[in-house]
């Protein structure tokens, strides 16, 4: 009997089927079978709940009481129950390449780790916060064999994961992300303009803090006005001038194959910026430095965080159309079943 909500009419649906009972010779216990999709005192079949999960995927669960009369809470227990039988564990033998990133959810700085294999793009691991013994669970859990197997790790240069993956995978690659390095030197090029914007005249001030994006853009994503304002704030200023040049000069250094040409183009960057003498690229150039093997190992790999920045629009859009997840085991459950869509 399922209960009516939001004015629906009392549904109740019976079942006639034949069960058959049968005693145990050994402890004499009684046990009934029954049809396949029937569990003992469940209150709808398999199908019915299949059908509520699949509603679920395309709407929130709080939705779903609109056109099947249960609750919002009891699609969501479905769900993920659904869920559980119906997705595959993941691949992780033969994974060649690893994508681990951070991702920031909701307020109150909640962040997960989540885990993607970087060829095939599927979700491997999630895990709440993003300290190494978080990512220690996922590596410690994977079999000698499964960790022989991977070559490299894709990673920030900053953060917790690089000691964990040192700790477990001592013989893979370390890469260090173009895209998380390109935005690190937008930070650059925007503490310069701050500071400029400090010492400039009140007149001019206006002019340069409203240049920010102008910076970080490609210049074929500028509009006339923003190619022309840029023009004109990169003729008054020397410091964001040279800024501007070394950023276009630090994107070739992913345009090499061998690893001798790259190191020649990063050792050229590096000399250039500690020439400016302007004290954030000098520090910028040094940090580059110590992490030249890591850059350099994009030539033999050649992977970014293309996938894992792409599928963090998905982890959005998940948390954003169910107002939130406090069950982390489901919102995994429902990641994996986009990422295997």
């Amino acid at each position: 009997m399922f209960k009516s909500y939001q004015n629906m009419q009392t549904l109740q649906v019976n079942l006639l089927f034949t069960a058959f009972q049968g005693r145990c010779s050994r402890c004499g216990n009684i046990e009934t079978v029954t049809p396949p999709g029937l569990a003992p005192k469940a209150q709808a079949t398999e199908r019915l709940k299949r059908h509520v999960s699949h509603l679920c995927r395309y709407m929130p669960c709080d939705k779903v009481p609109e056109f099947i009369a249960i609750s919002g809470g009891t699609a969501r227990r479905w769900d993920k129950e659904m869920l559980m039988k119906m997705l595959p564990a993941p691949k992780r033998d033969g994974i060649r390449a690893l994508l681990i990133d951070e991702k920031s959810i909701g307020k109150g700085h909640h962040f997960l780790t989540v885990a993607l294999n970087a060829d095939t793009g599927e979700t491997l691991f999630l895990g709440e916060g993003k300290k190494k013994e978080v990512l220690d669970r996922f590596l410690s859990s994977l079999t000698e064999e499964q960790k022989a197997s991977i070559e490299c790790v894709g990673i920030d240069r900053g953060g917790s994961y690089q000691a964990s993956v040192r700790e477990h995978l001592p013989n893979a690659d370390i890469v260090y992300d173009k895209f998380h390095i390109i935005a690190n030197y937008n930070d650059v090029i925007d503490q310069i303009r701050r500071r400029e914007w400090r010492q400039a005249e009140e007149e001019d001030k206006p002019f340069i803090k409203g240049q920010r994006f102008n910076l970080f853009r490609n210049p074929e994503n500028l509009t006339p006005k923003g190619q022309s304002n840029l023009k004109e704030l990169l003729a008054m200023n020397e410091d964001l001038n040279q800024a501007y040049i070394l950023k276009d000069m630090l994107k070739q250094l992913w345009t090499y194959k061998y690893k001798a040409c790259a190191r020649k183009c990063l050792d050229n960057w590096i000399a250039l910026a500690k020439e400016t003498g302007i004290s954030e690229l000098k520090k910028f150039a040094k940090g580059l430095d110590r992490a030249r093997e890591g850059l350099l190992s994009y030539c033999q790999h050649r992977i970014t965080s293309a996938k894992i920045e792409a599928f963090n629009g998905v982890i959005k859009r998940i948390i954003y159309k169910a107002c939130g997840y406090n069950d982390l085991d489901y919102l995994y459950l429902k990641i994996r079943q986009e990422a295997l869509k």
